[in-house]
């Protein structure tokens, strides 16, 4: 190594050891594109990020330039992961991980959006994380062509009604608020038939303890609604579904509000 340059806060001393003044990794984004960089514990962690940034709209568009450097806290690599995902929710904004603090900023035009990210900053992170988030709601900038008007009118339509499904099951019993539900949802949607509208399942953490599958039961949710949804006269093609279980809650789980807001289903519009 000697002759070397070294990246910023790395040392040698006499012994082949390494000195890091602080382990850090960032990442920013808007409409045009964004970049990543710092540093990840594994080609693992790497690749976690890539298949995020794969799956979103800003395919193609993120510089990723942080390096492999294997001296990271235990959970960073979740951490990042966890970061990047909530970042690409937002409209725009940034993100840093460094050492084992977590901090999210950015604004958005869906007040869903902001409450999971500033939930999940702030009690879903990985043991011995602490975590800010900074979402604000846009002023400016949220459009209101037909596609987001969907998507305001059926985020206002879901926290209206968060609770279609029993506890523990995928039965959509249709009493007189479910069934307004149901034709509020489908009204929405036949004034954008032309776009793709993911519906998505969400649970509680109740039951997941001992075994039972959140999963899973989300999926099934957001099922059932698509076959409402169908049968009130949406094309197949435009529903897909997709199932979080508790991955995503709106607020904390064992908040008392946990088993009402957290079971729910909500509805994205494609962008």
């Amino acid at each position: 190594m000697k002759g070397k340059v070294l990246p910023a806060g790395l040392s040698l001393s006499g012994r082949p050891s390494l000195t890091l003044r602080s382990y850090g990794f960032t990442a920013s984004i808007d409409k045009s594109g964004g970049y990543l960089n710092g540093y990840l514990p594994d080609a693992a962690a790497k690749e976690a990020i890539a298949a995020l940034i794969e799956a979103s709209p800003l395919r193609g568009r993120i510089s990723d330039e942080t390096e492999v450097l294997p001296a990271a806290p235990t959970g960073f690599g979740v951490a990042a992961r966890g970061a990047v995902q909530d970042l690409l929710r937002l409209d725009l904004g940034s993100a840093s991980v460094v050492d084992r603090e977590v901090n999210v900023r950015g604004l958005t035009c869906r007040a869903l959006i902001r409450d999971e990210v500033e939930t999940n900053l702030a009690s879903g992170l990985p043991q011995g994380f602490s975590g800010k988030a900074e979402v604000g709601m846009r002023q400016t900038g949220c459009v209101i062509d037909p596609p987001s008007n969907c998507q305001n009118e059926l985020d206002a339509l879901t926290q209206r009604y968060y609770v279609m499904f029993g506890q523990g099951t995928a039965v959509v019993t249709l009493d007189p608020v479910t069934e307004r539900a149901m034709t509020e949802a489908a009204g929405i949607l036949k004034q954008c038939s032309a776009s793709r509208v993911t519906i998505e399942g969400h649970s509680n953490l109740d039951g997941e303890r001992s075994g039972f599958n959140n999963l899973d039961l989300s999926n099934r949710r957001a099922l059932r609604v698509r076959e409402e949804l169908i049968g009130r006269g949406i094309g197949p093609a435009q529903l897909e579904v997709k199932g979080y279980g508790t991955e995503r809650p709106l607020v904390a789980h064992g908040d008392p509000e946990a088993r009402v807001k957290n079971r729910r289903v909500q509805f994205t519009v494609a962008k």
